[in-house]
């Protein structure tokens, strides 16, 4: 389908400019290309379920070899706790330094 790679193309270049593919739901500035990645979550969501045709392993492939985000909130979870245990492993640090200069 000539849409799909053409919009996955828009997808790249949104991706070179952001540094990221986490195109905004209200994005203003591209509503069609915001659409089109919420649609991809949507149809890969299907797919795992058995129920959509349209997503196709290649097209997941793709989509994944540019850093594609599948599950917004599972994603920014994970950045969270991770930049937490960072956060956690600092204190420690110091708490240690603290500890050992007493």
């Amino acid at each position: 389908d000539a849409q799909w790679f053409n919009m996955f193309e828009e997808l790249k270049k949104y991706k070179e400019i952001h540094g990221h593919c986490s195109v905004p739901d209200k994005c203003t500035s591209n509503k069609r290309l915001a659409n089109w990645v919420a649609r991809q979550r949507k149809l890969y969501l299907e797919m795992k379920e058995g129920k959509s045709a349209v997503m196709t392993a290649e097209r997941v492939d793709m989509l994944n070899s540019l850093g594609f985000v599948w599950r917004l909130h599972q994603n920014y979870w994970h950045e969270m706790l991770d930049e937490f245990k960072g956060i956690q492993r600092e204190a420690w640090r110091l708490s240690n330094a603290l500890n050992l200069q007493q």
